[in-house]
Formats: structure tokens, C-alpha cells, sequence
């Protein structure tokens, strides 16, 4: 098939997180598998910093006639072109979605809106149109419903994270140039304001979402958002597909940021980057202590407030952690206050820093996710594919990716976000890290687990093809 990426980030152009991850990686899979894939997103400034990027054209138009330019490169690594969107108005400031982790540009749907339609113009513009246009997340909500009549492409629509729904004064709604007739119940209109990610939902072929249990969560008032309804009203069109990682990116035998290099089959050499992630961090040395990384977003979802009544418990029993992420000002405050508390004990680093990741998931015995909600989660893949044992909470993805090692598993998994249960299950870590062929045995069969890419390509040729025959049936 012939299949066009629509996204406002992909990895490693621009990203945020999760999202980016698997725009950047998915699409490399796909072209494995024999597909003809490509990708579109936003100029953002410091894309147009990239050396490799060459401009194909510079006076296209909308269907609303705005004028906009045309880059194009390939995502590293694979032969897939990347094409970027570009209007200096909209994406030459700093920042993706706002000039800060908490705050938004107040012009989001202009400015969403408008790549939206650039996306259906530049596909209209292809000599030969793609079979499938895979659209993520609320910014790229609106182009299904301009597509809605259209013969050729089908439409899939992946929903990341209901919480982040793009929802606008109906005053902003000029600024689609949708019809008037759309601005309802059925159509756009979501409690008074017109939504971007109920746009998606309504007028895609099929849906799909990023984990298995978070598709049936969504259809649920607690993380449907006020959308549970439209979705159970979907759910013929919607699937869940456990997102992946790639495999040759997060590769601990091939990964040149690390102290050590080490397989599942030879995890000896893990202890080198255990010792050099402590000493980097300022954190008491010692093998006997167990040592809990955190690379998360720092926001009320990520339920890292769980560890604000325990610390002192933790700390006092030598558990160390190395906290990596920023967002919200509380958390990240609130964080450096434990550091400066427990120096010897805690490490807080507010930034985002792909090398310093690395090196958290080589070097930790634990990789830490007590996540209210969790639509799918990348890290503790990644920490597993690194060697790092699992620590989350039962819900969206991480209770599908994680099995308790109680159960036969490799991990440790809370049944609620609740700050003792999160303490029990760091001490029953820590008492497993006492046995040490215990340990080793949870470790290698965590890296053994079959989180690629690949593993999901068929799930995804599926979908596609549904959503051909149901835009050729409507």
C-alpha cells in the first residue's frame, strides 16, 4: 500500500514524547514489510536547522488559497521522505504546541487547522494519491472530515491520548473552513466548542488507539473524556495496537552512548553503566541498593506524586532514583525539594535529554511508571529492552506489556495509584534484588520480550485494509 504519515511531530525532527516515537519508527517498520510509506508534519525553526533538508517547493496553495512551502528529507536511518509543511506565520517560533511544557499558542487552531488542509493539498498534488492517509492525534483531527467526500484515501485515525482532544471557542470556527453544517451534535460540536480530536473520531474509515486495554479504558466515562459515547457508538471502526519501539534505535549491544555495551545473553558488562549512572548522579555507590529510574513527563497522569508521602521511607532504606522529565512547575518543584532533601539518594534532572535516557534504562535496576492512566507508555519498553525491570501500575498499556513476577512475569504491578501500594512493591523489588540469580533471570527474560515494530505491522495492514474497504462501501 501506499501510505502517507500525517503528524505534528516525529522523532527525530521534533518531539514531546510518545508521539513522536512512533511517527518516527512505525513508518520504517511498514517500509520493511514491503509498504510505500512517507511522512508529513510542520517546519518548525529548529527543523530548518537540519542540514539534510531540501526545499521542493515554494507556492503551493490550500483549498482556501493560503500560500505555503514544501521541504522534504528522510527519516534516518530508511529510505522513507519526510515532507515538512511550511508558513512562517504558524511554525517559525520556538516551541511545537506553546512556548512552554504548560502553556498553549492561543492561534492552535489556526494554525493546526491550516496544516490540516495543507496535508489534503499536498496529497492532491501527488501524481498518484495514497491509499491511506494515517492521521495522529487532535492536530490532524480536522483532515478526515475534509476528506469526508473524497473517493481516494481512506482515512485511519490513531488516538494517542484522549486527554489532549484540541477544543476551541466556537468563534475559532471560522478558522477550519469547514461548513456551517458540520458545527453540530454529529459533526464538530462538542459542549459548546468545536473539537479536532471528535472530528477524527466521526469521520475516519477506521480508529485506532495504542493499547489493547486502553481501547476498552476509552469507552469508559473515567477515560473517555465525555467522548465514551461517540466511541462505543464506533467501536465496529476501532481497534487497539500495542504501540513498538525500534529495535535497531534502543539497542544496548549497538548503543554508542553507553558505558558498556551488553545483550540479554551477556548482561555482565550492565554493571559498568549500573556504576557510572551513580556516579554521575552523585548517588551513594554501592551493589547491594536498589536503584529506581524515572524518564516520564512530570505531570498529575504520571502519579509521581505517589512517592511524595514515601521518600523518606525509601530513602532512609538506601533505595536511590534518577528522575529524568520536565512539565508541570508543582512536580518539578516539588521533585528538586526531594533532591535537596535526600542528597546521596535522589537525582532530579528537569530537561529532556535522549542520552541522559539511555543511560537511566542501562543503568537502573527499576524503571518506574505508577501512571494513573496510560494510553500505551514507551519506557518501560525501552527500560525492559535495556534491562531495567518494570515497575507500573495496572492500566492501558503497561498492563498489557507488563506481567507481574508473581505471576511468571518480570515485573511489579500495582492494582491503584496509591502511594503504600507504590512503597510495597519498591520493597518487594528491592527484596528480589537480594537474590541475585533471581534478579538476573527477570532481567534477561524482560529483554527478551517482543516489543518491535514488527511484531505489529500485521495488525496495522489489517486496519488499513478495512478502512479501504469501508470509504470504497461509503
Amino acid at each position: 500500500m501506499r501510505i502517507l504519515f500525517a503528524a505534528s511531530e516525529a522523532y527525530p525532527f521534533a518531539s514531546t514524547g510518545g508521539l513522536a516515537g512512533v511517527t518516527g519508527s512505525l513508518p520504517k517498520a511498514l517500509e520493511e514489510a514491503g509498504h510505500d510509506v512517507s511522512i508529513i508534519m510542520p517546519l518548525y525553526r529548529d527543523i530548518e536547522k537540519i542540514k539534510d533538508i531540501r526545499w521542493v517547493s515554494g507556492d503551493l496553495s490550500t483549498s482556501a488559497g493560503e500560500k505555503f512551502g514544501l521541504a522534504e528529507s528522510v527519516i534516518p536511518g530508511s529510505n522513507i521522505p519526510a515532507y515538512f509543511v511550511s508558513k512562517d506565520e504558524y511554525f517559525h517560533r520556538p516551541g511545537i504546541y506553546g512556548p512552554d511544557n504548560s502553556s498553549a499558542f492561543k492561534d492552535n487552531a489556526v494554525r493546526f487547522s491550516f496544516f490540516c488542509r495543507a496535508v489534503v493539498a499536498f496529497n492532491e498534488n501527488l501524481e498518484e494519491p495514497p491509499d491511506i492517509i494515517h492521521c495522529h492525534d487532535w492536530q490532524t483531527g480536522l483532515i478526515p472530515a475534509y476528506l469526508r467526500n473524497s473517493i481516494r484515501p481512506a482515512v485511519v485515525f490513531t488516538i494517542h491520548n484522549m486527554h489532549f482532544q484540541g477544543n476551541f471557542p466556537p468563534e475559532e470556527y471560522g478558522s477550519t473552513y469547514l461548513p456551517r453544517s458540520l458545527f453540530t451534535m454529529t459533526g464538530l460540536e462538542f459542549y459548546g466548542t468545536f473539537s479536532f480530536l471528535k472530528s477524527g473520531i466521526v469521520y475516519s474509515d477506521q480508529i485506532t488507539t495504542v493499547s489493547r486495554t486502553y481501547v476498552e479504558e476509552i469507552q469508559k466515562p473515567e477515560f473517555g473524556f465525555s467522548l465514551d459515547g461517540l466511541l462505543r457508538e464506533r467501536s465496529s471502526h476501532l481497534t487497539g495496537i500495542l504501540n513498538g519501539i525500534d529495535y535497531d534505535a534502543w539497542n544496548p549491544e549497538t548503543d554508542g552512548t553507553l558505558t558498556a555495551s551488553y545483550s540479554a545473553d551477556s548482561i555482565a558488562p550492565r554493571r559498568k553503566c549500573r556504576r557510572a549512572l551513580l556516579k554521575t548522579h552523585g548517588l551513594s555507590q554501592g551493589n547491594r541498593e536498589l536503584t529506581a529510574g524515572v524518564v516520564s513527563r512530570l505531570t498529575a497522569q504520571k502519579g509521581l506524586d505517589l512517592l511524595f508521602p514515601v521518600m523518606d521511607r525509601l530513602a532512609e532504606r538506601g533505595v536511590r532514583f534518577v528522575i529524568l522529565g520536565t512539565g508541570d512547575e508543582y512536580y518539578m518543584e516539588r521533585l528538586s525539594e526531594l533532591a535537596g532533601e535526600h542528597p546521596g539518594s535522589v537525582s532530579v534532572n528537569l530537561k529532556y535529554d535522549e542520552i541522559m535516557a539511555r543511560r537511566i534504562f542501562a543503568g537502573c535496576d527499576i524503571i518506574m511508571m505508577p501512571s494513573r492512566f496510560e494510553p500505551c507508555g514507551l519506557a518501560q519498553m525501552m527500560g525492559m529492552r535495556y534491562g531495567a525491570l518494570p515497575l507500573v501500575n495496572s492500566t492501558g498499556g503497561l498492563a498489557d506489556t507488563v506481567i507481574d513476577e508473581k505471576d511468571g512475569g518480570f515485573g511489579f504491578v500495582m492494582n491503584s495509584a496509591d502511594p503504600e501500594e507504590l512503597y510495597e512493591c519498591i520493597i518487594r523489588a528491592e527484596d528480589l534484588f537480594s537474590q541475585r540469580n533471581r534478579w538476573t533471570s527477570l532481567v534477561k527474560k524482560a529483554m527478551k520480550q517482543d516489543n518491535s515494530w514488527k511484531s505489529r505491522v500485521a495488525l496495522f495492514e489489517d486496519v488499513y485494509s478495512r478502512a479501504v474497504n469501508t470509504r470504497r462501501a461509503r
